[in-house]
């Protein structure tokens, strides 16, 4: 017993020399080599940097710095609701917010140029180029808001569409025999379009840890739907309280192709009134020139012979 506890103490002796030379002794050796190391770490480091394009390394972070500096001044109510666009839109090209504010003042920028070049060649001064300019920033800063609020509109009729059938497949493949998540997997493998997309990115969303409820609840805040919203939420609801899934499919189902079919006659019954405008100011004058002017011109002739 008495040689271990001596081994032991001989052992704490040595650790602790070692140790101490290491500590005060040994420091600049070790400098040294983190300086070496810190150096081979920066090399390629330089070089990559170097081996960058000009745009990558002046203008990219000047683009960059603009956007984050637009972006903390632009009012919170305005920011959510670009980023619900955007969000709706399918978040097109990656882009954020800071990267859609960067784009309205480069569009605003470029409109401005344009403009700017319009009057030098027209020989514009004074109040109207002024007014031109206004024009061409408010252009150029809607342009962009514009393309993302189509796609954002765009995304959300085409899943408004193919909701029904989607629906229909759904409680089929639920019908005969497989649980929802399978249904759900079926139809993003079978079916093609931005709501299979959303079902198979929610489903992923469930295979990373996320809960059922959240990953469908996230589907609805990604695409804004209204018929999708009450779908997921009565789905939730039948889930909670342990009904049977297939029934509120078949509900669902019903609903939505009665609202599919309720939106096809108020577009049909819109048609006549959209139509008659260009009845008005563009078929009907065109008939009344080639119907009544042969008329008119023979009238024309009569009365110049009867003077």
């Amino acid at each position: 017993m008495l040689l271990i506890v001596n081994m032991l103490a001989f052992s704490t002796v040595v650790l602790l020399v070692v140790s101490i030379y290491e500590v005060f002794f040994n420091r600049r050796q070790m400098s040294e080599r983190l300086y070496q190391i810190k150096k081979i770490d920066e090399s390629p480091k330089e070089e990559d940097a170097l081996k960058k394009s000009f745009f990558e390394r002046m203008i990219q972070p000047g683009y960059k710095s603009i956007g984050n500096a637009l972006g903390s001044i632009t009012p919170r109510e305005l920011r959510s609701s670009i980023e619900k666009k955007i969000i709706y839109a399918g978040n097109p090209w990656n882009i954020s917010f800071n990267s859609f504010v960067s784009l309205q003042a480069l569009m605003a920028a470029v409109f401005v140029v344009l403009v700017l070049t319009i009057s030098w060649l027209a020989n514009l001064e004074g109040k109207s180029v002024f007014l031109l300019i206004i024009l061409a920033v408010i252009v150029g800063a809607m342009f962009p808001y514009n393309v993302i609020n189509s796609r954002a509109v765009n995304r959300q009729k085409e899943i408004q569409k193919n909701l029904p059938d989607v629906l229909d497949l759904l409680l089929v493949s639920v019908e005969a025999g497989l649980s929802f998540s399978m249904s759900l997997k079926r139809v993003s493998e079978q079916e093609m379009g931005t709501l299979s997309k959303e079902f198979a990115r929610g489903l992923e969303e469930m295979r990373m840890g996320r809960t059922r409820e959240e990953a469908l609840r996230g589907i609805v805040k990604r695409t804004g739907v209204a018929d999708l919203s009450s779908f997921i939420s009565a789905v939730i609801q039948s889930e909670q309280l342990g009904s049977n899934i297939a029934n509120t499919l078949r509900i669902q189902a019903t609903t939505m192709r009665q609202k599919r079919r309720q939106r096809a006659e108020a577009t049909a019954m819109k048609a006549p009134i959209k139509m008659l405008f260009p009845l008005v100011f563009f078929i009907f004058p065109t008939l009344f020139v080639v119907l009544l002017g042969p008329a008119f011109i023979q009238i024309m002739n009569a009365f110049g012979v009867m003077l």
